[in-house]
Protein backbone atom coordinates (compact mmCIF):
# COMPACT_ATOMS: atom_id res chain seq x y z
CA UNK A 1 0.00 0.00 0.00
CA UNK A 2 2.77 2.16 -0.05
CA UNK A 3 3.35 2.49 -3.56
CA UNK A 4 -0.81 3.79 -3.63
CA UNK A 5 0.01 5.89 -0.90
CA UNK A 6 3.14 7.69 -3.39
CA UNK A 7 0.86 7.48 -6.45
CA UNK A 8 -2.02 9.50 -4.66
CA UNK A 9 1.08 12.19 -2.85
CA UNK A 10 2.20 12.47 -6.58
CA UNK A 11 -1.30 12.53 -8.42
CA UNK A 12 -2.40 15.25 -5.77
CA UNK A 13 0.26 17.84 -6.43
CA UNK A 14 -0.02 16.72 -10.02
CA UNK A 15 -3.36 18.80 -9.89
CA UNK A 16 -2.90 21.45 -7.15
CA UNK A 17 0.41 22.94 -7.65
CA UNK A 18 0.19 26.41 -10.10
CA UNK A 19 -1.95 27.40 -11.94
CA UNK A 20 -4.26 23.73 -12.39
CA UNK A 21 -6.56 24.69 -9.31
CA UNK A 22 -7.66 27.76 -10.80
CA UNK A 23 -10.14 26.20 -13.58
CA UNK A 24 -12.20 24.02 -10.89
CA UNK A 25 -11.80 27.14 -8.54
CA UNK A 26 -13.25 29.35 -10.97
CA UNK A 27 -15.45 26.88 -12.02
CA UNK A 28 -16.98 26.20 -8.15
CA UNK A 29 -16.96 30.19 -7.19
CA UNK A 30 -19.26 31.32 -10.42
CA UNK A 31 -22.64 30.58 -8.39
CA UNK A 32 -21.03 32.60 -5.63
CA UNK A 33 -21.11 35.28 -8.02
CA UNK A 34 -25.15 34.74 -8.77
CA UNK A 35 -25.83 34.79 -5.45
CA UNK A 36 -24.28 37.99 -4.49
CA UNK A 37 -26.54 39.76 -7.21
CA UNK A 38 -29.40 38.27 -5.10
CA UNK A 39 -28.10 39.64 -2.29
CA UNK A 40 -27.65 42.76 -3.20
CA UNK A 41 -30.57 43.53 -5.78
CA UNK A 42 -33.17 41.42 -4.24
CA UNK A 43 -36.04 42.58 -2.51
CA UNK A 44 -35.89 42.03 1.51
CA UNK A 45 -33.85 38.38 0.44
CA UNK A 46 -33.66 35.82 3.10
CA UNK A 47 -30.15 34.26 2.63
CA UNK A 48 -30.69 31.04 4.42
CA UNK A 49 -33.48 30.40 2.29
CA UNK A 50 -31.64 31.37 -0.34
CA UNK A 51 -28.70 29.48 -0.17
CA UNK A 52 -31.16 25.97 0.21
CA UNK A 53 -32.81 26.80 -2.64
CA UNK A 54 -30.34 28.03 -5.13
CA UNK A 55 -26.69 27.46 -4.73
CA UNK A 56 -27.16 23.41 -3.33
CA UNK A 57 -28.80 22.74 -6.26
CA UNK A 58 -26.92 24.72 -8.68
CA UNK A 59 -23.81 23.15 -6.75
CA UNK A 60 -25.04 19.45 -7.65
CA UNK A 61 -26.42 20.57 -10.85
CA UNK A 62 -23.13 22.63 -12.43
CA UNK A 63 -19.93 22.49 -9.27
CA UNK A 64 -20.08 18.95 -8.71
CA UNK A 65 -19.98 17.47 -12.36
CA UNK A 66 -17.95 19.96 -13.73
CA UNK A 67 -14.96 20.55 -10.91
CA UNK A 68 -14.99 16.38 -11.09
CA UNK A 69 -13.66 16.29 -14.61
CA UNK A 70 -11.61 19.53 -15.05
CA UNK A 71 -9.61 17.72 -12.00
CA UNK A 72 -9.98 13.90 -12.65
CA UNK A 73 -9.75 13.56 -16.58
CA UNK A 74 -6.15 15.34 -16.44
CA UNK A 75 -4.79 13.06 -13.77
CA UNK A 76 -4.71 10.12 -16.56
CA UNK A 77 -4.85 11.68 -19.84
CA UNK A 78 -1.77 13.71 -19.21
CA UNK A 79 0.18 10.46 -18.03
CA UNK A 80 -1.30 8.99 -21.59
CA UNK A 81 -0.16 12.23 -23.27
CA UNK A 82 3.33 12.61 -22.11
CA UNK A 83 4.23 8.53 -22.20
CA UNK A 84 4.97 8.46 -18.46
CA UNK A 85 1.74 6.33 -18.27
CA UNK A 86 4.04 3.01 -19.01
CA UNK A 87 6.01 4.09 -16.21
CA UNK A 88 2.94 3.38 -13.44
CA UNK A 89 2.41 0.29 -15.77
CA UNK A 90 5.32 -1.40 -15.89
CA UNK A 91 5.87 -1.59 -12.33
CA UNK A 92 6.28 -4.99 -10.86
CA UNK A 93 2.69 -4.62 -9.21
CA UNK A 94 -0.67 -4.77 -10.29
CA UNK A 95 -2.19 -2.13 -12.53
CA UNK A 96 -5.19 -1.45 -10.01
CA UNK A 97 -2.42 -0.18 -7.44
CA UNK A 98 -1.46 3.07 -9.51
CA UNK A 99 -5.22 3.83 -10.79
CA UNK A 100 -6.50 3.76 -7.05
CA UNK A 101 -3.33 5.83 -5.62
CA UNK A 102 -4.30 8.16 -9.43
CA UNK A 103 -8.11 8.23 -8.46
CA UNK A 104 -7.33 8.75 -4.13
CA UNK A 105 -5.08 12.15 -5.70
CA UNK A 106 -7.51 13.45 -8.06
CA UNK A 107 -10.26 13.06 -5.70
CA UNK A 108 -8.32 14.68 -2.76
CA UNK A 109 -7.79 17.72 -5.95
CA UNK A 110 -11.30 18.03 -5.55
CA UNK A 111 -11.60 19.26 -1.70
CA UNK A 112 -9.99 23.16 -2.30
CA UNK A 113 -12.96 23.54 -5.08
CA UNK A 114 -15.41 22.16 -2.93
CA UNK A 115 -14.71 23.90 0.25
CA UNK A 116 -14.59 27.07 -2.14
CA UNK A 117 -18.19 26.51 -3.52
CA UNK A 118 -20.08 26.24 -0.01
CA UNK A 119 -17.71 28.24 2.36
CA UNK A 120 -17.47 31.72 0.14
CA UNK A 121 -21.52 31.92 -0.33
CA UNK A 122 -22.26 30.98 3.11
CA UNK A 123 -19.83 33.60 4.16
CA UNK A 124 -21.62 36.19 2.29
CA UNK A 125 -25.47 35.13 3.62
CA UNK A 126 -23.94 34.96 7.05
CA UNK A 127 -22.98 38.42 7.07
CA UNK A 128 -26.39 39.78 5.86
CA UNK A 129 -28.54 37.27 8.07
CA UNK A 130 -28.88 39.04 11.01
CA UNK A 131 -31.05 37.46 14.30
CA UNK A 132 -33.40 39.21 16.74
CA UNK A 133 -31.60 37.94 19.79
CA UNK A 134 -28.65 36.15 21.28
CA UNK A 135 -30.79 33.08 21.02
CA UNK A 136 -31.85 32.92 17.65
CA UNK A 137 -28.40 34.01 16.78
CA UNK A 138 -26.93 30.76 18.40
CA UNK A 139 -29.89 28.20 16.28
CA UNK A 140 -29.09 30.07 13.21
CA UNK A 141 -25.57 29.40 13.76
CA UNK A 142 -25.92 25.76 13.97
CA UNK A 143 -28.58 25.63 11.41
CA UNK A 144 -25.94 27.56 9.13
CA UNK A 145 -23.31 24.84 10.24
CA UNK A 146 -25.45 21.92 8.98
CA UNK A 147 -26.55 22.98 6.00
CA UNK A 148 -23.09 24.21 4.83
CA UNK A 149 -21.55 20.68 6.35
CA UNK A 150 -24.08 19.20 4.84
CA UNK A 151 -23.65 20.59 1.24
CA UNK A 152 -19.69 19.83 1.49
CA UNK A 153 -20.30 16.29 2.82
CA UNK A 154 -22.15 15.62 0.06
CA UNK A 155 -20.08 17.16 -2.85
CA UNK A 156 -17.61 15.25 -1.47
CA UNK A 157 -18.92 11.41 -1.13
CA UNK A 158 -20.68 12.20 -4.88
CA UNK A 159 -17.08 13.29 -6.20
CA UNK A 160 -16.03 9.84 -5.19
CA UNK A 161 -18.65 7.75 -7.61
CA UNK A 162 -18.89 10.79 -10.15
CA UNK A 163 -14.47 10.54 -10.14
CA UNK A 164 -14.33 6.58 -10.64
CA UNK A 165 -16.66 7.41 -13.71
CA UNK A 166 -14.18 9.54 -15.11
CA UNK A 167 -11.31 7.49 -14.40
CA UNK A 168 -13.17 4.55 -15.88
CA UNK A 169 -13.53 6.27 -19.20
CA UNK A 170 -9.78 7.89 -19.02
CA UNK A 171 -8.48 4.16 -19.39
CA UNK A 172 -11.35 2.19 -21.13
CA UNK A 173 -11.81 5.78 -24.10
CA UNK A 174 -9.40 7.60 -26.10
CA UNK A 175 -12.50 10.49 -25.77
CA UNK A 176 -13.27 10.65 -22.13
CA UNK A 177 -14.73 13.79 -22.18
CA UNK A 178 -17.79 13.23 -24.30
CA UNK A 179 -18.17 9.78 -22.18
CA UNK A 180 -17.82 11.49 -18.99
CA UNK A 181 -19.81 14.90 -19.87
CA UNK A 182 -22.33 12.18 -21.12
CA UNK A 183 -22.78 10.09 -17.65
CA UNK A 184 -22.08 13.16 -15.44
CA UNK A 185 -24.92 15.30 -17.28
CA UNK A 186 -27.01 13.59 -19.60
CA UNK A 187 -27.51 10.32 -17.17
CA UNK A 188 -26.21 11.94 -13.67
CA UNK A 189 -28.62 14.93 -14.57
CA UNK A 190 -31.29 15.24 -16.99
CA UNK A 191 -32.02 11.60 -16.67
CA UNK A 192 -32.54 12.06 -13.00
CA UNK A 193 -35.11 14.89 -13.31
CA UNK A 194 -37.12 13.12 -15.35
CA UNK A 195 -41.12 12.22 -14.08
CA UNK A 196 -41.56 8.27 -13.03
CA UNK A 197 -39.43 5.57 -11.71
CA UNK A 198 -36.62 6.07 -14.19
CA UNK A 199 -35.16 8.69 -11.76
CA UNK A 200 -34.01 5.99 -9.10
CA UNK A 201 -31.60 4.84 -12.38
CA UNK A 202 -29.61 8.42 -11.98
CA UNK A 203 -26.71 9.54 -9.69
CA UNK A 204 -28.74 12.57 -9.52
CA UNK A 205 -31.46 10.96 -7.07
CA UNK A 206 -29.27 9.48 -4.92
CA UNK A 207 -27.91 13.31 -4.62
CA UNK A 208 -31.19 15.05 -3.46
CA UNK A 209 -31.72 12.39 -1.31
CA UNK A 210 -28.52 13.08 0.59
CA UNK A 211 -29.45 17.03 0.27
CA UNK A 212 -33.13 16.47 1.69
CA UNK A 213 -31.75 15.26 4.94
CA UNK A 214 -28.14 16.76 5.26
CA UNK A 215 -29.19 20.32 3.85
CA UNK A 216 -32.86 20.66 4.37
CA UNK A 217 -34.05 21.47 0.88
CA UNK A 218 -37.43 19.84 -0.42
CA UNK A 219 -37.43 22.66 -3.68
CA UNK A 220 -34.97 24.98 -5.96
CA UNK A 221 -35.53 28.23 -7.64
CA UNK A 222 -32.96 27.38 -10.25
CA UNK A 223 -36.21 27.01 -12.70
CA UNK A 224 -33.10 24.31 -14.83
CA UNK A 225 -34.28 21.11 -13.52
CA UNK A 226 -37.91 19.79 -11.05
CA UNK A 227 -36.64 18.23 -8.04
CA UNK A 228 -36.82 14.60 -7.30
CA UNK A 229 -40.22 13.89 -6.28
CA UNK A 230 -39.22 11.44 -3.85
CA UNK A 231 -35.91 10.89 -2.55
CA UNK A 232 -34.03 7.89 -1.49
CA UNK A 233 -32.96 7.90 2.14
CA UNK A 234 -29.65 8.55 3.69
CA UNK A 235 -28.81 5.34 3.67
CA UNK A 236 -30.08 4.29 -0.07
CA UNK A 237 -28.33 7.14 -1.04
CA UNK A 238 -25.36 6.03 -0.12
CA UNK A 239 -25.57 2.53 -1.23
CA UNK A 240 -26.43 3.85 -4.77
CA UNK A 241 -23.20 6.34 -5.01
CA UNK A 242 -20.53 3.31 -3.07
CA UNK A 243 -22.00 0.67 -5.76
CA UNK A 244 -21.30 3.38 -9.02
CA UNK A 245 -17.88 3.76 -7.26
CA UNK A 246 -17.00 0.29 -6.69
CA UNK A 247 -18.20 -1.03 -10.06
CA UNK A 248 -16.55 2.02 -11.99
CA UNK A 249 -12.81 1.66 -10.00
CA UNK A 250 -13.41 -2.86 -10.82
CA UNK A 251 -14.37 -1.87 -14.78
CA UNK A 252 -11.54 0.31 -14.83
CA UNK A 253 -8.64 -2.06 -13.13
CA UNK A 254 -10.32 -4.59 -16.19
CA UNK A 255 -9.75 -1.79 -19.33
CA UNK A 256 -6.39 -1.44 -17.62
CA UNK A 257 -5.60 -4.49 -18.14
CA UNK A 258 -6.52 -4.56 -21.45
CA UNK A 259 -5.71 -1.21 -22.66
CA UNK A 260 -1.89 -0.71 -24.72
CA UNK A 261 -0.13 1.61 -22.43
CA UNK A 262 1.56 2.67 -25.76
Amino acid sequence: MNGVMTVTAFAWRQRVRGLRLLAPLAIALLPSLVLLLGLTFGHNPDPLNLYRRFLVPVSLYFVLPFVTMFVMLPVLQELYSKGAIGYFFTRPVPRWQPLLGLFLGGWLATIPAFLAAVLVPAAMCMAVDQAADTETMTNLTEVWMQTVGGLFGVLVLASLAYGALCLLFGVWSKKPILWSFFALFIWGVLFGTLPGDGQMWSLHYYLFGLAREWCGITEIWTGMFPPVENPPTVFVSLMGLGLVMTVSLLLAAFAARQRDIL
